[in-house]
């Protein structure tokens, strides 16, 4: 199926801010909560930070060169990130983020990255031939990054990886409605961190 443009203007690396309902739907999806702290190390205290924080969650972020992190941030128990594609756009930067989180050995990872990333046969040792790779969260409504008439053109899911997993990835399924009613606590408009959920 070929993409039609969405009307965006490009950003470097693919540099969106995450809105609130993905993350939602991730934490909506999770058979238990993150039991330690949170990093994001893309974006310092970004979107993705902020609405983890008001959900209770200890949630750290770094902007920092993660390619070159040699250690974990004291307590992090998860690695929950919006990386960015690379210069091509083709996702090779992506696949570094990917592989340099494994490496460090961060008990939980997950990214959210185009539905189709795990398609292609260069990326097989993340996902196939990957035994920590836990599954797939398909996001069935698209993320619109920017306020205005633009439509969003790309479809979405959480990939994770767990150093406790054991058996076959699992796929999941969840709508924006879905992650917003599972949310436990409600969010005024102050606290939906510039921008709807």
């Amino acid at each position: 199926m070929s993409q039609r443009p969405s009307g965006y203007a490009r950003r470097p690396d693919e540099d969106y801010a995450t809105i609130a309902w993905p993350i939602l739907a991730l934490l909506a999806t999770r058979q238990a909560a993150p039991v330690g702290r949170i990093w994001d190390p893309c974006c310092g205290v970004g979107k993705l930070v902020a609405v983890l924080r008001i959900r209770g969650f200890d949630a750290i972020g770094t902007d920092t060169n993660f390619l070159a992190t040699a250690a974990v941030p004291a307590g992090v128990s998860d690695l929950i990130t919006n990386p960015p594609y690379g210069e091509n756009k083709r996702g090779e930067l992506a696949v570094k983020f990917i592989e340099h989180a494994l490496a460090l050995g961060v008990p939980c990872i997950a990214t959210l990255l185009r539905a189709d990333f795990d398609s292609a046969k260069s990326r097989q040792h993340l996902f196939r031939r990957c035994e920590f790779f836990a599954g797939k969260v398909v996001l069935l409504d698209r993320i619109k990054w920017f306020e205005g008439p633009s439509s969003p053109s790309d479809n979405h899911a959480w990939f994770t990886w767990s150093c406790g997993h054991v058996g076959p990835p699992t796929i999941t399924y969840i709508t924006r409605a879905e992650a917003n009613a599972h949310q436990t606590q409600k969010f005024t408009a102050a606290e939906t961190v510039g921008g709807e959920l």
